[in-house]
């Protein structure tokens, strides 16, 4: 039934201003995503003003294309710099600059741009078709279930240490720490902020993303010989479309990610950040002797950038169906949403369908336009890879600095960003884990939040109430299966270091 309605709408595609606005949105999108520093949901917020010299339905299409296109354009800096341009694309930047550094950069964005584009168009679809039906599975996570997810997001930290367990338990705890800083937003309290205004209001995402990768990047490449490049080639391919063989390699990953990022997209307040680490883990507890995670196994790539782009479709499903946004990218389009005049809701399917089905429509054709303007893209940014560490350095360090500032008009952030940098260039050093740090940094307040609200609702047996709910058994059940898998990881490890040492 949806489908057919749907069909009647796809022509509205065809016009000048909707084509306009789509390959503004993707050029757009792709480009603040690929800076580190700069964010989707910030460059949605800047085209709000541009929006209202358009109908609703050219502006919506303007800010999901820029959303879907940023989403994959922070692999780009990922992969090749490991400076990842969004909080999406940080677990990319794990396997993607070591295969740069091995000479393997086209191949990296080659998978990259395959598994987001395909990725972007599955979630797109699912949007299209199944959007009121899967509404109704965010209504299903209350607080139990967001503390559940939480904890089975902080299972991943065993998977993403590399054989250094400890290490990394002690990396994910202080990430966890550090997101108690700030206010308490149930008693007011300030809590580790030593009479700062500045950390009165806690530590930002985006400045521990930018310090713990590209900042420390910057760093270390200081360190190396001027002369030297990143991946050591003087010559590049043009063929980023990528091999049969290689696609055939990583299909599996492929839809491991893709379903990771359809599930959690759907639920609020998850989407690509969370469902890249998840995706990471799963795919390297899948993996097989030989397999070469934290290395440049292009199975990890495929798998996270598979995910973040998988979540974008569906994380726009709670927000024009109940008006809840998924993310925050969809939380600055709901705003745009309502400003337009449009009310979110079933109502917006009965009163609007002109404007919702063609702005589905159009998040399809963008994932699909942002697949060749990357390709044209693709190649010129590689030459990064060939710049010799004495010029590229000082370049990400720069970046990073305005990259930040921008994002938040704030100094204080900028010196937080350089202070996560020299402790991310120290993690690295001692094989403490980054990701795992960020990942605590990133789930710790959901894991509180929903904690809190867990102990209200239940009325002091939080077991017992958590117990009575299927969904919370299930999260129960999969977080016991992933800790069993995670200590069969460790047998893997060791037969994985004698094979390559042979």
């Amino acid at each position: 039934m949806y489908i057919f309605e749907a069909l009647s709408y796809f022509g509205n595609l065809f016009s000048i201003s909707v084509l306009f606005c789509l390959f503004l949105g993707v050029l757009i999108g792709l480009v603040i995503g690929a800076i580190p520093g700069l964010s989707p949901p910030m460059a949605i917020a800047l085209l709000i003003p541009v929006s209202f010299n358009f109908p609703p339905t050219e502006a919506l299409i303007l800010m999901v294309s820029c959303y879907a296109a940023g989403m994959y354009g922070g692999s780009f800096s990922a992969i090749l710099i490991r400076a990842p341009g969004t909080s999406a694309s940080a677990a990319t930047a794990i396997e993607g600059y070591e295969l740069t550094k091995q000479g393997k950069a086209i191949q990296a964005i080659r998978i990259s741009t395959f598994a987001s584009v395909l990725g972007g168009l599955i979630s797109g679809l699912v949007l299209l078709l199944l959007a009121p039906p899967l509404a109704e599975v965010a209504l299903l996570f209350g607080p139990a279930e967001y503390f559940l997810m939480a904890v089975l997001g902080l299972t991943a930290i065993a998977s993403i240490s590399f054989g250094h367990i400890f290490k990394g338990l002690i990396a994910g705890f202080f990430g966890i720490f550090l997101s108690t800083v700030g206010i308490d937003l149930y008693s007011g309290i300030p809590r580790f902020s030593f009479g700062s205004a500045t950390l009165s209001s806690g530590i930002g995402i985006m400045p521990a993303i930018v310090g713990l990768f590209a900042f420390a990047q910057g760093l270390e490449l200081s360190l190396s010989k001027a002369e030297d490049t990143i991946g050591g080639n003087s010559k590049l391919s043009w063929n980023i479309w990528p091999k049969f063989e290689e696609i055939k390699k990583v299909k599996n990953s492929l839809f491991r990610g893709w379903g990771c990022g359809l599930v959690l997209g759907i639920i609020p307040a998850a989407g690509g950040s969370i469902a890249q680490w998840i995706a990471y883990a799963w795919e390297i507890q899948k993996s097989k002797l030989g397999d070469k995670f934290g290395k440049g196994e292009i199975k990890g790539l495929a798998a996270t950038e598979g995910s973040n782009n998988g979540s974008t479709g569906t994380s726009l499903i709670p927000m024009f169906t109940l008006g809840i946004p998924g993310g925050i990218s969809a939380a600055v389009i709901l705003g745009a949403l309502v400003i337009h005049g449009l009310q979110p809701g079933l109502s917006l399917f009965k009163n609007n369908p002109q404007v919702v089905y063609t702005v589905m429509w159009g998040f399809l054709a963008a994932n699909i336009l942002m697949g060749f303007i990357a390709a044209i893209m693709a190649r010129g940014m590689a030459h990064l890879t060939i710049m010799p560490k004495g010029l590229l350095a000082p370049l990400i360090i720069i970046f990073s600095i305005v990259g930040t500032y921008v994002n938040t008009n704030n100094i204080a952030d900028v010196w937080i960003m350089m202070g996560f940098g020299v402790l991310g260039y120290l993690m690295t050093k001692y094989n403490f884990s980054t990701g795992a740090a960020l990942l605590g940094l990133i789930l710790g307040p959901i894991a509180e939040n929903g904690l809190r609200d867990l102990m209200v609702v239940s009325r002091g047996d939080p077991i017992l109430y958590t117990l009575q709910r299927p969904l919370s058994v299930s999260l129960i059940l999969l977080t016991c299966i992933i800790v069993f898998y995670s200590s069969k990881q460790f047998n893997w490890e060791n037969k994985n270091k004698k094979i390559i040492k042979k």
